[in-house]
This record gives structure tokens, C-alpha cells and sequence, in this order.
């Protein structure tokens, strides 16, 4: 077995020294030359890895992820912009962009508000954000379904890239992750 082994890994040291050797310099090029040619290339492949756009964000991306861990899903909405108005209480001329999705009271809280501002107006969304959440909190107080008073009251309201964000779910945690992971954060290119 040994022996057929050897004689195998000859084989291809023979095959390999001569696929070098026809496949030499010519037409006046020297090794020195062959050798510096992948260098030139992982500098191209730098400066093109330089050029890439930045990772964009996803948030619609984020909150299915998010949803499709969840266990329930029966009551979940997506919010309109009169729902975003009338019963939320956000003022739409401040708000670029949103992804909303809750659970209709009756089904309990599994709310998650990811909303991009528009420029300047970060603090009142904010406000907007802390108000609803109030407001939830309040709703459930007297109809505490599926531990519904907790989670509302301790929702987490953050920035991540140019969006707010407002977690009111069982496991916050586990969502930030997947915001993270599909909002990369704004970069300062002015540095």
C-alpha cells in the first residue's frame, strides 16, 4: 500500500514539474515579472473591494425575520398610514419611512416600530415612539393578555443607521440582533 502511494505522489510531482516547465516565461518575460503579476492582482482585487457600496439597509428584511420567529401570528398588522396617525399619533410630515408591524390588542403585544425620520425630526419620533408606548402599556393594563403590560412597559426605543427603532416583544434581544444585523450603522465619511 505503501509502495503505491509513492509511486502516486510521484507521479503527480513529475506531472506538476512539467506543466511548469512548458509553462515558462516566453516572448521575453522574465520570473521576476510572473512573480510580481498576483501581487498586482490582490491590489486590483483591494481597490475594487474599495469601491463596493456599503451594506444597505433592510428593514423590511428585518422585521420579516423577526416575525418568523415568533411563534404566534394570528393578529399581526401592518400599520397604514391612517393607523400611523389617527390611533398611533405619529405625525406622518415627520417620518420619511416606516416598517410597522403589531399585534391587535386582543391578541397581546408583539410590536415592532422601525421608522426612519426625516432629517431633523429624530426627536420628535422619538417622543411619538415613547408616547405609543405609553399608550400601550395603558391599553394593556386592563386586559393583560400573554404578559402583555410587561413587554409593552419594557419596550426598548434605539437608533440604529438612520432609523428608530421600538422593540416591544418577548425577547428583545434576539430582534436587536437581527436589526443589527440587517440596519448597518450610519458611517461618518466626513472623518
Amino acid at each position: 500500500m505503501k509502495h503505491i502511494i509513492f509511486v502516486l505522489i510521484a507521479a503527480v510531482l513529475i506531472t506538476a514539474m512539467a506543466a511548469c516547465s512548458a509553462g515558462g516565461p516566453e516572448d521575453g518575460e522574465n520570473m521576476t515579472e510572473l512573480l510580481e503579476e498576483p501581487k498586482q492582482t490582490a491590489a486590483e482585487e483591494k481597490e475594487g473591494e474599495q469601491q463596493l457600496e456599503p451594506p444597505q439597509p433592510d428593514p423590511q428584511g428585518a422585521l420579516e425575520e423577526i416575525y418568523a420567529q415568533l411563534d404566534r401570528s394570528s393578529g399581526l398588522v401592518d400599520a397604514t398610514d391612517e393607523e400611523m396617525s389617527d390611533v398611533m399619533g405619529f405625525d406622518l410630515d415627520t417620518i420619511e419611512e416606516y416598517y410597522v408591524r403589531y399585534m391587535e390588542t386582543d391578541f397581546g403585544a408583539s410590536d415592532v416600530y422601525i421608522i426612519k425620520p426625516v432629517d431633523g425630526q429624530e426627536e420628535t419620533v422619538r417622543q411619538d415612539l415613547k408616547d405609543w408606548q405609553e399608550a400601550r402599556t395603558r391599553a394593556f393594563m386592563d386586559y393583560d393578555i400573554y404578559n402583555s403590560t410587561s413587554i409593552s412597559a419594557n419596550a426598548v426605543i434605539f437608533q440604529r443607521g438612520e432609523y428608530l427603532v421600538m422593540l416591544m416583544l418577548e425577547d428583545n434581544d434576539a430582534a436587536r440582533s437581527i436589526i443589527d444585523a440587517h440596519i448597518p450603522e450610519a458611517l461618518d465619511l466626513d472623518d
